[in-house]
């Protein structure tokens, strides 16, 4: 057994002596032979590290939470909208949100047909807890809305981000073999006929449910938006992106004279039947603000915090 390995199990023995045996820090210090504030600091890296979770019923925060559900999708015309707890731990908020994620896109995909998958690191963490002996979670088609970013990290390469879900699910994949931006209006006339991207198209207009990371502009990886968009999304005051959508606090779309990107239209991300946009607990509430009044979104995952900041 590795020294990390026996850490754990050790922390596992001493939680499970006073939680599940009721013995105080004291008895536990002279069973492990250690000094009981070595006991209460073990306990508390336990709960940090997420080996022990106490729940408690607090009526009055559920109650709380869903009026605040409510709110919103009364606010923002949206037909559902998931609050996810957050942690101060930094890491164990980014688990707790990703499996709430994960849960909730099952929930509103199953019994559906066509999955559309954008990018962004919470979709491919999602994507990661995927478990292989859960094959059966997602099943039909899945196909990227937009094309492969010019970065190194593979959760900004959709076809990578398909490849993986197909991989881990009963999901059949459908790559789009072309960059998310073209030199030129006329290269991206020249992919607009090719069979691949017709065939995406097609299939861009039958998804049951997409789903979307919604984030903060500006961020990283920056996306060519320089080259793009000049000095539009700086004077235009853009406040977030989707995709590779910009949009002001008002929910205006912002327009580049040389940007062509290949990605599914809005026209036809409306036409979806559900969009669920998803709202880590980084997101500046501006961010969430203006895309909720796209009016491209149905539903929404957010961070509670976020949600009590809007």
């Amino acid at each position: 057994m590795s020294a990390d390995n026996e850490k754990i199990q050790r922390l596992i023995s001493i939680a499970k002596l006073y939680y599940l045996e009721n013995m105080t820090q004291s008895e536990i210090a002279k069973i492990v032979g250690v000094s009981r504030p070595l006991i209460s600091k073990f306990l508390t890296e336990a709960r940090e590290l997420g080996l022990v979770k106490i729940e408690i019923n607090d009526i009055l925060k559920d109650n709380i939470q869903e009026s605040r559900s409510e709110e919103l999708s009364k606010k923002y015309s949206l037909k559902d909208v998931y609050i996810v707890p957050s942690s101060s731990n930094k890491n164990l908020n980014d688990q707790i949100f990703m499996d709430h994620s994960l849960e909730y896109i099952f929930n509103q995909y199953k019994n559906s047909e066509v999955l559309g998958v954008g990018w962004g690191n919470t979709i491919g963490g999602i994507v990661e807890r995927i478990d292989n002996r859960e094959r059966h979670i997602f099943s039909g088609t899945v196909v990227p809305l937009i094309g492969n970013a010019p970065v190194s990290h593979r959760n900004y390469h959709t076809n990578e981000l398909i490849r993986m879900l197909s991989e881990k699910t009963s999901l059949i994949s459908k790559y789009l073999y072309l960059p998310f931006l073209c030199s030129s209006h006329s290269e991206k006339e020249m992919f607009l006929k090719t069979e691949n991207l017709k065939e995406i198209t097609y299939l861009w207009n039958k998804i049951d449910c997409s789903v979307i990371q919604i984030r903060n502009f500006p961020s990283v990886p920056d996306l060519a938006t320089e080259a793009r968009f000049g000095k539009v999304l700086q004077e235009e005051k853009a406040v977030g992106m989707f995709l590779s959508y910009y949009f002001d606090i008002d929910g205006n779309i912002l327009k580049g004279e040389n940007d062509f990107s290949i990605q599914i239209p809005l026209e036809s991300l409306k036409s979806n039947k559900k969009v669920i946009g998803i709202i880590n607990k980084r997101v500046n509430p501006l961010a969430v603000i203006g895309a909720l009044k796209t009016k491209v979104f149905t539903h929404i995952v957010i961070d509670s915090d976020v949600a009590s900041l809007i």
